[in-house]
This record gives C-alpha cells, sequence and structure tokens, in this order.
C-alpha cells in the first residue's frame, strides 16, 4: 500500500475531516452542547484508532493522529466532565418543563383551576431546580457560575416565557413553525448551491402549499415528471448528499463510519494489486 501515495491520502483525508469535524461542532438546539458532543466524537476517534493500530499493524501518519488527538482528550477531560454535568442538569429541567401540564382550548375552565400548576408554580420550581443544584457535594465551578447567570437574568425575562402555562393553546415555543421555515431554506440552499434563501421570498408560498397537499394529490405532479430526468436528478442529488451523510453517520458511530473508508480503501487497493476484495481479518 505504500506504492498508491494518492489512494492514501484520499482516505486519509477521511480521518482528518473526522477529527477537524469533532473540533468545530456546534448546535443550535435548545439544551445540546455541540463541544461536548464533538469532545465524545473525539473519544471514539481516538478508541477506534487505537483498536486498528492493534489489529492491523501500525501506521506511522494514523499513529501520528492518535498522539494528536489523545493529547486534545487529556487537555479537556475535565472540563468535559463539567460540560456534561451542567448538559444532565439542562436536560433535566427541559424533561420537567416539557411534562409540566399546559390549559389546551378545549379544557374546562374549573378543571383549569385545578389541575394546572400556572406559571407561578412552575417558576417556584425552576427555582428550587437550580437552588439544590448548586447544593450538591459534586456540584462543580460551571454549575456554580450557571446557578448565578440563571439568578441574574431570571428577573428580567423569566416573568415572560411562561405564558404558555396560563393560556390555553399557547405553544411552549415556535419551533415547529421555525422548522417549516427552515426546512424551507435548507432546500432553497441545496437546490441553488448558494447562502443566500432570497427566492424564497417568490417560490416560498407555492412550497407551503405543496407542504399541505396529501400524497394522493402530490402523486400526479409526480408522473407528469419524465423517468429519465427524475433518476438523472435523483443520482445529482445523492451525490451532492454524500459528504452530508457520511458526517451523519460519524455522529452517530465514529467506529462504525470509519470501519466504512477502510473497506472502501481495501477495495480500491486490492482491486489495484490484484488481490482479495476482503478487508484484513480483525482476528490477525
Amino acid at each position: 500500500m505504500q506504492g498508491d501515495g494518492p489512494v492514501l491520502q484520499h482516505y486519509y483525508g477521511f480521518y482528518r475531516r473526522a477529527i477537524r469535524d469533532a473540533l468545530d461542532r456546534a448546535s443550535r438546539k435548545p439544551f445540546q452542547c455541540g463541544g461536548l458532543q464533538g469532545y465524545e466524537q473525539l473519544v471514539g476517534i481516538s478508541q477506534y484508532l487505537h483498536d486498528r493500530c492493534v489489529q492491523s499493524g501500525a501506521d506511522p501518519y494514523l499513529d501520528q493522529l492518535q498522539r494528536g488527538v489523545q493529547r486534545a482528550l487529556s487537555a479537556t477531560t475535565s472540563l468535559a466532565e463539567e460540560v456534561r454535568q451542567g448538559h444532565t442538569f439542562l436536560t433535566q429541567v427541559e424533561h420537567y418543563l416539557a411534562g409540566v401540564p399546559r390549559p389546551s382550548l378545549e379544557t374546562d375552565s374549573q378543571e383549569t383551576c385545578l389541575s394546572i400548576p400556572g406559571s407561578k408554580t412552575v417558576q417556584q420550581e425552576l427555582e428550587r431546580m437550580f437552588s439544590d443544584s448548586v447544593q450538591q457535594p459534586n456540584a462543580c465551578p460551571l454549575m456554580r457560575r450557571l446557578n448565578r447567570k440563571w439568578c441574574a437574568m431570571s428577573k428580567t425575562w423569566l416573568p415572560d416565557i411562561l405564558h404558555c402555562y396560563d393560556i390555553p393553546g399557547l405553544p411552549r415555543s415556535n419551533l415547529d413553525l421555525e422548522s417549516v421555515f427552515g426546512k424551507l431554506r435548507r432546500d432553497q440552499r441545496r437546490t441553488s448551491g448558494r447562502k443566500e434563501t432570497t427566492p424564497v421570498r417568490i417560490f416560498g408560498p407555492g412550497e407551503i402549499v405543496l407542504l399541505s397537499l396529501d400524497d394522493a394529490e402530490i402523486l400526479p405532479l409526480l408522473q407528469s415528471v419524465p423517468v429519465d430526468e427524475y433518476w438523472s436528478q435523483r443520482r445529482r442529488q445523492e451525490e451532492r448528499e454524500e459528504p452530508r451523510r457520511w458526517l451523519t453517520r460519524l455522529h452517530r458511530d465514529p467506529a462504525r463510519a470509519l470501519a466504512q473508508v477502510d473497506e472502501q480503501l481495501y477495495a480500491v487497493v486490492n482491486a489495484q494489486t490484484g488481490a482479495s476484495s476482503d478487508a484484513p481479518d480483525d482476528s490477525c
């Protein structure tokens, strides 16, 4: 395999990309920590590189990557534990808020007064949860900073975000509405290849109507497209989405995603050398 420099560089690129993606993980969703997800991804990459070295023998380039990943993990282990503790607590807060019953439009007014806790009760429970979090024996410095931030901000915005527990039919957030517009923007970026989504202002109303149609109403529209043209565009779309899908597989299971890269590497190299297309046996 030493003579196949370009092939090795191509597949080594998957490992470099996996490490860069772990370092740059971010999340805009509530109660998620992109840095913690990136740390756990680095742990999975490090474990896979270690197991690969034991099973398949030393590789100078991958061994160098392994040492770099180990240094990064050693420098961030304590911080990752603090972030994990804060993430666990915020997840508990989210589960509590999601489980609190809210008044609905069909609920009787007398029943609402008796069974629905209301915003005041929710606010008091949140204050208790944050107060208890810093009184735990294993409370880390990050939890104390989080509690101080909570005390400073709750006086300003907390009374204005709990109306959903008092007003019948009011959703907890506008995430469902945002997801519809977000889907339109993502579709526009994929079809145009550009970051801007200005055309959504023109075609957006029609796409909203299409999303509201039933499958039986959409089928005649799809049947009007020529079959050859449909499959041609479908293959092009699959090629464009493959890098994003590989990152998704990497986020779910780094070891399995990198193992698939190894299988592709051995298939290409062995096809060039005329050897068997199977990857080396892990038992060796």
